[in-house]
């Protein structure tokens, strides 16, 4: 899944999520999914005015809405940069996940997995967890950019800057995590891989816990 991105100022350094105005919770994302949008940016000189909307996509049987203009800084300059454009999914089927194991999911968030299911997308499949009466209970997706800046894109797209907390876990990587009504994401980014996590408990160390084991797991 890729797609590229937009810069508006590419500076020398690696990007890095602008970590200010983040401790007012915003809730805009809800249950366990994915969501890849492509941000619409304007070029030119002076102020860069980014529009925002909301739309909503169905990934699965799960919904969530999220923003699509992503804002991210790099180097004391703004960048704003499309997430890897959506591309076709197939329907989920009954899988065990090929990089986090269902006995560490339960762990992790101290509930019994039901049914696990897996959607076949490139690099590796997304993962979707139950619990044992089948309401959902995580999930996790591994998405390849073509460039840093779009992998952080992406990272912004699932927790946004406002309304989501600094989030630097494994070692290396960078991004945020929220608290949801239904839950709690944890999405981080290194070089062009991200990584987004959800669970249905409000703690977001569950999805760094989930994430820290992938990454573990995959020698990312």
């Amino acid at each position: 899944m890729v797609g590229a991105a937009t810069v508006i100022v590419m500076p020398d350094e690696r990007p890095r999520r602008h970590l200010a105005q983040r401790r007012d919770r915003a809730v805009v994302v809800s249950s366990v999914t994915f969501v890849l949008l492509v941000a619409g940016c304007s070029s030119g000189g002076g102020t860069i005015t980014p529009s925002a909307t909301v739309s909503t996509v169905t990934a699965g049987t799960i919904t969530s809405q999220v923003t699509n203009t992503v804002t991210s800084t790099a180097g004391g300059g703004t960048v704003l940069a499309s997430p890897p454009a959506p591309t076709p999914e197939p329907a989920p089927v009954d899988a065990d996940c090929p990089y986090l194991a269902n006995d560490a999911v339960a762990d992790i968030n101290g509930q019994h997995t039901g049914t696990t299911q897996i959607i076949d997308v490139a690099p590796y499949p997304i993962c979707i967890f139950t619990r044992s009466d089948g309401e959902p209970l995580a999930s996790i997706r591994i998405i390849q950019a073509d460039t840093p800046e779009s992998a952080v894109a992406a990272v912004d797209a699932h927790v946004p800057i406002d309304g989501s907390d600094p989030a630097s876990q494994p070692p290396g990587w960078s991004g945020g995590s929220m608290v949801t009504d239904t839950g709690s994401i944890y999405a981080v980014s290194k070089g062009t891989i991200a990584v987004v996590a959800e669970s249905n408990q409000q703690q977001s160390i569950k999805g760094r816990q989930m994430v820290i084991t992938a990454v573990g797991n995959l020698g990312l």
